[in-house]
């Protein structure tokens, strides 16, 4: 950190130099960092051509690669910058590079230049059964960036697939198809757990969707248990009265008041007593934190990131667990509090905002970023 400190002043008095450093050193950190901070530096357009001449004459597949993640690092967010005139050559040298890393952050990049052979080359490999998964998720997942015309009913074959079903009902939230809701829930029944907890994200992200969903848990077809308590609080996050007062009769009412969350603390207290711990079942509560607790905390390295870790919690005492289970809200720190985002096209995002500039809001939720 104390180089970057020292180099980063240098892109206002020589830009050329600072972006020959990235060729020059030999820390991965440095290259990534020097690359982001030239993506979007003013005049963007240049800094952007001089970026896109180092890359070409950059040699090594490391180097390309961490100018690469950085160049795509600083334009996060954005679905297309102009295409800088230098590209077509540089594009051409790295997709022959040896790597398969580097022929993919190329790609990436050539997508939000809105290169039309990039998008064709990446509409290709996400359809193609014979392609590796990888590549077929990391091309949806680029797509789904750029959000090309005609994505969404390619996105509703490839849901009923089991390859890349996970990206695809992950990427189905960023479109408005009327379809998605009736496709999810035909092929819920045969869905992975973890493919279950997209498709209720995504059918949770917008109140037409979620009037589906609703409606299928009322029938039997999808079980009020298979609703965690984030899916939970992202239908409410909708806004919608008849949807909320609709899960609390399905799902359970939430408990808003201080007085009713202590009165609930204090009848668990008197439950737990000594002997009770005793003969409790550590391996049960293990399997109830997988279901219940892994979509956002870690214990011992499982889990994801989006709440606090809480393997160095107090969790032999039963007060502080009680307090946290009944009342996760009463303390959270602000790097962990939610916020709940709406799209000028209806979809509603509940998660931890990670960063915010003039492009890009980045939010970090349950199961995406």
């Amino acid at each position: 950190s104390m180089y970057w400190y020292a180099i980063e002043p240098l892109i206002h008095a020589d830009r050329e130099r600072f972006l020959a450093l990235a060729s020059q050193t030999s820390l991965p950190v440095l290259r990534r960092h020097i690359a982001r901070r030239a993506s979007d530096f003013e005049p963007a357009a240049e800094s952007r051509r001089q970026l896109v001449a180092l890359l070409g004459a950059s040699s090594g597949s490391e180097t390309r690669r961490d100018l690469l993640a950085g160049f795509l690092q600083g334009l996060e967010g954005r679905r297309t910058v102009a295409r800088p005139d230098n590209w077509s050559t540089a594009y051409a040298s790295l997709n022959a590079d040896s790597s398969e890393e580097v022929r993919d952050l190329a790609l990436r990049l050539a997508l939000v230049f809105d290169d039309p052979a990039a998008l064709a080359s990446l509409q290709t490999t996400a359809m193609d059964a014979d392609s590796p998964a990888h590549l077929r998720v990391r091309a949806i997942e680029a797509l789904v960036a750029r959000q090309p015309r005609g994505l969404d009913q390619r996105l509703l074959a490839l849901a009923r697939g089991p390859v890349v079903r996970s990206s695809a009902i992950r990427g189905l939230a960023a479109y408005a198809h009327a379809e998605t809701p009736r496709v999810l829930l035909e092929e819920y029944p045969q869905l992975a757990p973890a493919e279950k907890q997209d498709a209720l994200q995504t059918l949770a992200s917008r109140a037409a969707w979620a009037d589906a969903l609703l409606a299928a848990v009322e029938a039997g077809r999808v079980p009020a248990t298979d609703l965690t308590a984030f899916t939970a609080r992202q239908l409410r996050s909708l806004g919608d009265d008849a949807l909320t007062e609709r899960l609390g009769r399905l799902w359970g009412e939430v408990r808003e008041t201080p007085a009713d969350r202590r009165r609930q603390i204090d009848g668990y207290r008197r439950q737990l007593t000594p002997a009770v711990l005793a003969a409790a079942d550590a391996s049960a509560g293990r399997e109830i934190f997988r279901k219940a607790c892994a979509n956002c905390h870690k214990l011992f390295g499982e889990g994801s990131a989006i709440g606090p870790d809480i393997t160095g919690s107090q969790r032999r005492n039963l007060d502080y667990l009680l307090e946290n289970l009944v009342d996760p809200s009463a303390a959270v720190a602000r790097d962990f509090q939610m916020e709940v985002l709406q799209t000028e096209s209806g979809r509603v995002v509940t998660g931890l905002v990670l960063a915010e500039s003039e492009a890009a809001v980045t939010v970090q939720t349950v199961n995406e970023r």
